[in-house]
């Protein structure tokens, strides 16, 4: 058969079946749209950082970094740049910041840079002047934020507030995309170094060092700088950052495909739907062209020719569809990783991300169509037109239960001892719901028939003939609500409960003070950003102030993780968040810790490094510390994990007395807004430090926490959505399909009000086998994907059955105890 045939064949084809090759291209468009939505919005975060990193670093492979935003002694760059085999070396100062203008303010990264680093050849500074202009200091601003702040002039003034100063920075220029190409879109500002020292107050000091080694001389230059580092500086790949940040995405990438994944099943299940209409038509086809002597290979040709039309439409659909989404619903970032990453609005598009996408679709296509394929192959040419029996049905729905009873029990021996393999547990859940469905589509129906049998009127003994009738239509529409409902209740239940989770997170760690002062701004909301203790005395004084007490806390690179650094005053009550620990007692912790010399740290960290209560560990900080581990605790909501120490080893661990906070602790009676604005006055309005209620801190902190799941959330919706859209659809097409014999009904006399009353007993059935079957399943699968949250990634996770539920809760033995 020639290539003209096949088309023409196709043409008249189409036009007996139109409207199913719509309902199949709508739904194989939903699930690309949703699988390309969210590889984009994963991709997009990962190459915003590493385009930023690698813009800055240009051909440097190596790169000597402090271990905390103190930096290191600017002479260290001569002795660099002396080491043998050293081809450049350039200085960077780095500071995160808030950057105010007449618009609005954004957190950003201040960067700081000599004319030497712009012979690494990074896109960032090769048309940025990094000279003083006139003697005077003034910052570069890439174009999408210059236009957010509304500084976009020659001179126009930007109010830069970091480490407790805030200081008016003049514009000297913009960069665009035609300059540096898509940094453009990242959230920093370039000044020459000099003058980035100046707006720090870090004068004589640098983040990091920049080498490019030359050919061949990789691995001396990198021996060389771990002399240099002493132990107290770490000797890193250029790359490392994109490393740290892949740590802390995982968690968000990891769920958001997971998600994407169940709701394109969703749409693949419509499509599949959608394609069962044809069925007869494609089997009538099948047996004319095997009764005219075609051989199969001719026949799966001509049914490929649908598969990969209708597969081609549907992506080209999808991915308009899933650019649609990408840019308006899944564009927005998770906030939190804003307190530690450079995080862009740019967007990635990579082949990978359409290659997924297309793959799934063309995939669904060649499975709906390929569907009578064992017609195809029988060695009978008439296979397709013979009835099919409804023999050993029994014993195919036999196995078929018992498949989904071994696909739930690996899914439990998951969940009590692999969580590491959520992914996996969810498929197998999915799996054991698919296969189990037809057996509890039957029960519904034999409940049916019986209760038929003991009621006048024939609707029930109709509807259970018709649904026994098109058993696979009937199961495709059920499994396509159960997966639908399936996918919504584990989602938004696993969503819930780890949101209550990290409230008590934040709330716990606003519990040891009543109002805090520190450096304002969202890029400080960990409260990482040190200052110079010079404010405390005054604060003391103010009328109400019971006591002020010093906090501490940082960032520290540790292997792959930046972990979150929190120092209390030895003297905070309570010291140690009580819902946070998972392993050692909170009173005897509590206690070491107070004393000096212990910890508590995240249970993934502990595991990682193969550490217990009571162990002993180096820790990399800036003078390399010795603790004992006194206690394990939940990731406190920071991903790569958590520290937990007094605000005096911190001190002794960092080589510095520079705070990060203070926690002001009222009198008795006091009320925290009142007290708050008397502090301001206090501090004055040239001071760089804001005042901030605890309770206000702890609902921004919640805030963020909401802002980095909405994704999650706005995925379960679209979930029904298209499980709505999809189950009217499919059981719309269910009754258009059956219209000759509904037809035939009406004119034996069936009453038409008998006849709809028949359609919504199958609706309802189908749709109440579905839901129920989907929701049961959804609950386990909300377990393990607690489970997974829990003792995988480490978050705060609050144990419940109910998805929305939002009143405290104790944690269940899979978690802390209680």
């Amino acid at each position: 058969m020639t290539l003209i045939n096949l088309v023409h064949l196709y043409r008249i084809r189409l036009r007996a079946r139109w409207v199913q090759e719509l309902f199949a291209i709508a739904g194989i468009a939903a699930g690309v749209a949703l699988l390309f939505a969210s590889q984009v919005a994963s991709q997009s975060l990962k190459s915003s950082v590493a385009e930023l990193s690698r813009g800055i670093t240009g051909r440097a492979t190596l790169q000597l970094v402090a271990r905390d935003s103190h930096g290191m002694e600017a002479g260290l760059v001569a002795k660099v740049r002396k080491t043998a085999g050293v081809k450049v070396a350039a200085p960077l100062l780095e500071a995160s910041a808030d950057a105010e203008g007449p618009k609005t303010k954004e957190s950003v990264e201040l960067v700081g840079a000599d004319p030497g680093l712009r012979q690494l050849g990074g896109a960032l500074v090769k048309n940025t002047k990094l000279e003083p202009f006139g003697g005077i200091g003034a910052v570069v601003l890439p174009t999408d934020l210059g236009k957010k702040l509304g500084v976009q002039k020659f001179g126009n003034e930007v109010t830069l507030k970091v480490y407790g100063k805030a200081e008016k920075a003049p514009l000297y220029e913009e960069l665009g995309e035609k300059q540096i190409g898509g940094l453009a879109h990242s959230p920093i500002v370039v000044a020459p170094l000099f003058y980035a020292q100046e707006l720090t107050g870090q004068s004589g000091r640098v983040s990091r060092i920049l080498v490019e080694p030359a050919a061949g001389m990789e691995e001396e230059v990198r021996s060389a700088l771990v002399r240099l580092a002493a132990g107290g500086l770490n000797v890193e790949a250029t790359s490392y950052d994109e490393r740290l940040f892949a740590k802390a995405a995982e968690a968000s990438n990891q769920s958001t495909e997971l998600f994407a994944v169940i709701s394109a099943m969703v749409g693949f299940l419509f499509a599949f739907n959608a394609m069962l209409l044809t069925v007869g038509q494609r089997r009538r086809l099948i047996g004319d062209l095997r009764r005219d002597g075609y051989a199969p290979g001719t026949v799966i040709g001509v049914l490929l020719l649908d598969a990969i039309v209708l597969g081609l439409v549907a992506c080209v659909l999808g991915l308009f569809l899933g650019e649609e989404l990408s840019v308006h619903l899944f564009r927005e970032n998770p906030g939190y990783l804003g307190s530690a990453f450079s995080v862009g609005t740019q967007r990635s598009v990579g082949w990978q991300s359409v290659a997924v996408a297309v793959a799934g679709g063309m995939g669904a296509a060649l499975v709906a169509v390929l569907n009578p394929l064992k017609d195809i192959v029988s060695r009978d040419p008439l296979a397709a037109l013979t009835p099919k029996q409804a023999t050993g049905s029994g014993s195919t729905s036999t196995r078929a239960a018992l498949g989904g009873i071994l696909c739930l029990v690996a899914a439990t021996a998951i969940l009590i001892g692999a969580p590491k393999l959520a992914v996996l547990g969810m498929v197998l859940l999915v799996g054991a719901l698919v296969l189990v469905l037809p057996g509890v589509l039957s029960v519904g129906i034999a409940l049916l028939t019986r209760i038929a049998r003991r009621r006048t009127g024939a609707v029930g003994h109709v509807a259970g003939m018709e649904l026994k009738a098109a058993k696979s239509r009937a199961i495709g529409v059920a499994a396509t609500g159960a997966i639908a409902v399936f996918g919504a209740v584990a989602i938004q239940g696993a969503h819930a409960d780890l949101l209550k989770g990290l409230e008590n997170a934040a709330h716990d760690e606003n519990a040891f003070a009543d109002i805090w002062v520190a450096p304002p701004g969202g890029y400080n909301l960990l409260r990482t950003a040190p200052f110079t203790n010079t404010e405390q005395a005054s604060l003391e004084k103010t009328q109400g102030v019971a006591s002020v007490r010093v906090y501490r806390g940082g960032l520290l690179d540790w292997g792959d993780r930046k972990v979150w650094v929190i120092a209390p005053a030895a003297g905070a009550s309570p010291l140690l968040p009580p819902s946070q620990i998972l392993e050692g007692g909170t009173g005897d912790a509590t206690a070491r810790v107070r004393e000096g010399g212990w910890m508590v740290i995240s249970k993934a960290l502990a595991e990682e490094h193969h550490l217990h209560t009571g162990d002993a560990v180096t820790i990399p900080s800036p003078i390399p510390t010795t603790f004992r581990v006194a206690a394990l605790s939940t990731n406190i909501g920071w991903a790569p994990g958590a520290m937990i120490m007094n605000a005096r080893d911190y001190a002794k661990a960092w080589g510095s007395e520079d705070v990060s906070a203070y926690n002001v602790i009222l009198k008795p009676g006091e009320s925290p807004t009142t007290r708050a604005a008397e502090l301001r006055r206090a501090l004055g309005p040239s001071s760089g430090l804001g005042v901030q209620s605890a309770q206000g801190h702890e609902s921004e902190q919640n805030a963020l926490s909401r802002q980095g799941l909405k994704r999650l959330s706005d995925i379960a919706t679209l979930i029904l959505v298209v499980a709505v859209l999809a189950m009217g659809a499919a059981i719309g097409s269910m009754v258009w399909q059956r219209r000759s014999r509904l037809a035939k009904l009406k004119l034996e006399g069936f009453p038409r009000a008998e006849l709809w009353r028949t359609i919504l007993l199958e609706s309802v059935l189908l749709l109440g086998v579905g839901c129920l079957s989907g929701a049961a399943f959804g609950l386990y699968g909300q377990q393990l994907l607690d489970r997974a949250l829990a003792n995988v990634i480490n978050f705060p996770v609050v144990y419940s059955l109910a998805p929305s539920q939002r009143s405290r809760a104790s944690r269940s033995s899979w978690g802390a105890p209680s």
